[in-house]
Protein backbone atom coordinates (compact mmCIF):
# COMPACT_ATOMS: atom_id res chain seq x y z
CA UNK A 1 0.00 0.00 0.00
CA UNK A 2 3.04 2.43 1.01
CA UNK A 3 4.34 1.93 -2.80
CA UNK A 4 0.86 2.37 -4.26
CA UNK A 5 0.67 5.89 -2.21
CA UNK A 6 4.56 7.23 -3.46
CA UNK A 7 3.53 6.46 -6.78
CA UNK A 8 0.49 7.91 -7.00
CA UNK A 9 2.05 10.89 -5.33
CA UNK A 10 4.70 11.40 -7.87
CA UNK A 11 2.17 11.35 -10.76
CA UNK A 12 0.52 14.38 -8.94
CA UNK A 13 3.69 15.79 -8.35
CA UNK A 14 4.74 15.13 -12.21
CA UNK A 15 0.94 17.16 -13.66
CA UNK A 16 1.68 19.78 -10.76
CA UNK A 17 5.27 20.90 -12.46
CA UNK A 18 3.61 20.28 -16.12
CA UNK A 19 1.09 22.66 -15.38
CA UNK A 20 3.30 24.93 -13.39
CA UNK A 21 5.93 24.82 -16.91
CA UNK A 22 3.03 24.93 -19.24
CA UNK A 23 2.01 28.19 -17.27
CA UNK A 24 5.17 30.03 -17.76
CA UNK A 25 5.58 29.22 -21.10
CA UNK A 26 2.33 31.09 -21.46
CA UNK A 27 2.91 33.83 -19.75
CA UNK A 28 6.36 34.45 -20.65
CA UNK A 29 5.32 34.52 -24.39
CA UNK A 30 2.90 36.83 -23.95
CA UNK A 31 4.98 39.18 -21.98
CA UNK A 32 7.75 39.04 -24.57
CA UNK A 33 4.96 39.37 -27.69
CA UNK A 34 3.84 42.63 -25.46
CA UNK A 35 7.12 43.93 -25.58
CA UNK A 36 7.64 43.27 -28.97
CA UNK A 37 3.99 44.86 -30.03
CA UNK A 38 5.60 48.53 -27.76
CA UNK A 39 8.31 48.72 -30.04
CA UNK A 40 7.24 47.37 -33.80
CA UNK A 41 6.26 49.28 -36.57
CA UNK A 42 4.61 52.38 -36.74
CA UNK A 43 4.70 54.26 -33.35
CA UNK A 44 4.84 58.00 -32.70
CA UNK A 45 8.47 58.94 -34.28
CA UNK A 46 11.17 60.99 -32.18
CA UNK A 47 10.05 64.30 -33.92
CA UNK A 48 7.27 65.60 -36.03
CA UNK A 49 9.26 67.35 -39.12
CA UNK A 50 11.54 66.44 -41.63
CA UNK A 51 14.74 67.48 -41.18
CA UNK A 52 16.63 66.07 -43.98
CA UNK A 53 16.51 64.83 -48.16
CA UNK A 54 19.46 62.27 -49.90
CA UNK A 55 19.40 60.28 -52.80
CA UNK A 56 21.65 57.50 -53.03
CA UNK A 57 21.70 53.96 -53.83
CA UNK A 58 20.28 51.22 -52.31
CA UNK A 59 22.91 48.44 -50.77
CA UNK A 60 20.94 46.47 -48.41
CA UNK A 61 16.88 45.71 -47.54
CA UNK A 62 16.28 44.17 -44.26
CA UNK A 63 12.45 43.20 -43.21
CA UNK A 64 12.15 43.50 -39.11
CA UNK A 65 15.05 45.10 -38.32
CA UNK A 66 15.47 45.02 -34.47
CA UNK A 67 17.70 49.43 -34.17
CA UNK A 68 18.35 49.34 -30.34
CA UNK A 69 19.98 52.14 -28.37
CA UNK A 70 21.09 52.42 -24.61
CA UNK A 71 19.24 50.22 -22.81
CA UNK A 72 18.03 46.83 -22.19
CA UNK A 73 14.62 48.02 -23.06
CA UNK A 74 15.34 50.56 -25.58
CA UNK A 75 15.22 49.36 -29.32
CA UNK A 76 12.79 49.51 -32.23
CA UNK A 77 11.76 47.32 -35.08
CA UNK A 78 11.70 49.20 -38.07
CA UNK A 79 9.23 47.18 -41.22
CA UNK A 80 12.04 47.95 -43.03
CA UNK A 81 15.81 49.12 -43.41
CA UNK A 82 17.33 50.19 -46.02
CA UNK A 83 21.19 51.34 -46.09
CA UNK A 84 21.92 53.71 -49.08
CA UNK A 85 25.44 54.63 -49.94
CA UNK A 86 24.60 58.62 -50.39
CA UNK A 87 25.48 60.34 -53.74
CA UNK A 88 23.76 63.81 -52.90
CA UNK A 89 22.34 65.81 -50.02
CA UNK A 90 19.20 67.28 -51.76
CA UNK A 91 18.31 69.20 -48.05
CA UNK A 92 18.96 69.50 -44.85
CA UNK A 93 17.78 72.14 -41.85
CA UNK A 94 20.43 70.69 -39.22
CA UNK A 95 24.55 70.81 -39.70
CA UNK A 96 25.04 70.10 -43.23
CA UNK A 97 28.55 68.34 -41.66
CA UNK A 98 26.31 65.62 -39.56
CA UNK A 99 25.35 64.25 -42.77
CA UNK A 100 27.51 65.17 -45.44
CA UNK A 101 30.20 63.25 -43.85
CA UNK A 102 28.59 60.04 -44.25
CA UNK A 103 28.66 57.53 -47.48
CA UNK A 104 26.28 54.86 -46.23
CA UNK A 105 23.31 55.61 -44.21
CA UNK A 106 20.30 53.50 -42.62
CA UNK A 107 17.15 54.51 -43.25
CA UNK A 108 13.86 53.66 -41.00
CA UNK A 109 11.02 52.68 -42.35
CA UNK A 110 8.02 52.19 -40.67
CA UNK A 111 5.28 53.03 -43.17
CA UNK A 112 2.65 50.04 -43.77
CA UNK A 113 3.61 49.88 -47.47
CA UNK A 114 6.06 47.61 -48.62
CA UNK A 115 8.54 50.04 -50.51
CA UNK A 116 9.04 48.46 -53.78
CA UNK A 117 12.85 48.44 -54.30
CA UNK A 118 15.54 46.32 -55.36
CA UNK A 119 19.58 46.38 -54.41
CA UNK A 120 21.05 48.90 -56.26
CA UNK A 121 18.47 51.20 -57.50
CA UNK A 122 18.65 55.22 -57.01
CA UNK A 123 15.95 56.24 -54.66
CA UNK A 124 15.47 60.14 -53.09
CA UNK A 125 14.63 59.60 -49.36
CA UNK A 126 13.47 62.79 -46.99
CA UNK A 127 13.29 61.63 -43.19
CA UNK A 128 14.34 63.03 -39.42
CA UNK A 129 17.58 62.02 -38.98
CA UNK A 130 18.92 62.25 -35.47
CA UNK A 131 22.86 62.81 -34.67
CA UNK A 132 22.98 61.42 -31.36
CA UNK A 133 24.41 58.24 -30.03
CA UNK A 134 21.40 56.76 -27.36
CA UNK A 135 18.48 56.24 -29.18
CA UNK A 136 17.24 53.41 -31.40
CA UNK A 137 16.81 55.98 -34.24
CA UNK A 138 20.45 57.62 -33.80
CA UNK A 139 22.38 57.86 -37.42
CA UNK A 140 20.12 56.91 -39.73
CA UNK A 141 16.92 58.58 -41.76
CA UNK A 142 13.53 57.62 -40.12
CA UNK A 143 10.64 57.42 -42.70
CA UNK A 144 7.10 57.45 -40.57
CA UNK A 145 3.76 58.22 -41.08
CA UNK A 146 3.79 61.19 -37.98
CA UNK A 147 6.66 62.59 -39.71
CA UNK A 148 5.32 65.02 -41.92
CA UNK A 149 6.79 64.93 -45.83
CA UNK A 150 8.53 61.77 -45.04
CA UNK A 151 8.58 59.21 -48.52
CA UNK A 152 11.30 56.87 -49.58
CA UNK A 153 10.80 57.01 -53.33
CA UNK A 154 12.66 55.49 -56.58
CA UNK A 155 13.90 57.36 -59.26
Amino acid sequence: MVKWYSGKRKWYLAIAVAVVAVSAAVLARVFNQESIDEHMYPQDTIHEDSNVSVRGIVTSIEQNYRSGGFGFDCYHIFRFYIRLNITEVVWTSMDSAAIRNRDIIGIGYDNLDDPQLSIGQIVECKGYYLPLTDSPYSFQITVAPSISESYLEPL
